[in-house]
């Protein structure tokens, strides 16, 4: 892949960002690389503000991957490259790599998109409302796709009502909430005595303020999977992958 095949975004590891190994966190991670998926977006005219001003549209995420070599340290530089890599009539692709201040490759991701109509919060047909032919970049995929997470039969580990500071724009739970809510309950080994090396997320149905979410959990030696269903009908929202390595 070229140096100078797509734009990159710069940004720094703060102190709040890191935790108690003095890293940066997942959900930081995560929320940085969906920033910079915001700012290219703008970049190439369709981005959130946009949609909402001509359209009344919006941007939701539907699956997430995170490939992680090493986390950067705090106050540590690094930048975000992505694309878009592919299209279709309901989703498209976004692919990303990060850098560190060196030019090291230490991190990819790749994530699944839909664009909602506001009010009705149906999809939308892509081909019609955006002009992808001078977005797209033909780079492959740097990692394997999102992988499609089944239904799990864990135990309940953590109810969660859906509060002011879980929600965003869209007025439903922001992305790295998922993700928080599910790394709060893991024993604090994992997170000291493991490496996070991948992490599947799948986005299947909106949470708002008020709702109560239980998040169920099986785990193995190498990976723990959770769901995410909807009280009190059970109705699935989420589910994700964390692999590990030692």
């Amino acid at each position: 892949m070229s140096d100078h095949s797509y734009p990159r975004y710069s940004y720094q590891v703060l102190p709040r960002e890191v935790d108690l190994t003095k890293r940066v966190t997942i959900i930081t991670l995560g929320d940085y690389i969906l920033h910079a998926a915001g700012e290219d977006a703008d970049r190439i005219g369709f981005g959130v503000n946009h949609l909402q001003e001509v359209g009344n549209s919006t941007w939701v995420l539907s699956r997430m991957a995170i490939e992680v070599d090493r986390f950067p340290a705090e106050y540590e530089r690094y930048t975000i490259g992505t694309w878009v890599g592919e299209i279709n009539r309901l989703t498209t692709t976004r692919n990303f790599i990060l850098h560190d201040a060196q030019g090291r490759q230490f991190a990819t991701a790749t994530t699944q998109w839909a664009m909602i109509d506001m009010q009705s919060r149906h999809p939308l047909d892509l081909r019609e409302n955006v002009n992808y032919a001078a977005a797209l970049i033909p780079e492959p995929c740097p990692m394997d796709r999102p992988a499609k997470i089944a239904r799990i039969e864990g135990e309940e580990v953590e109810t969660h009502r859906v509060r002011y500071s879980d929600i965003d724009f869209n007025q439903h739970t922001n992305t790295m909430k998922y993700i928080q809510w599910m790394v709060d309950t893991l024993p604090l080994e994992y997170l000291t005595e493991r490496g996070l090396r991948r992490l599947d997320i799948n986005f299947l149905h909106e949470t708002r303020y008020g709702q109560q979410v239980v998040l169920h959990r099986a785990s193995t030696d190498s990976a723990d999977h959770f769901e995410g269903v909807l009280l009190p009908d059970q109705t699935p929202v989420c589910r994700a992958l964390f692999t590990w390595c030692k």
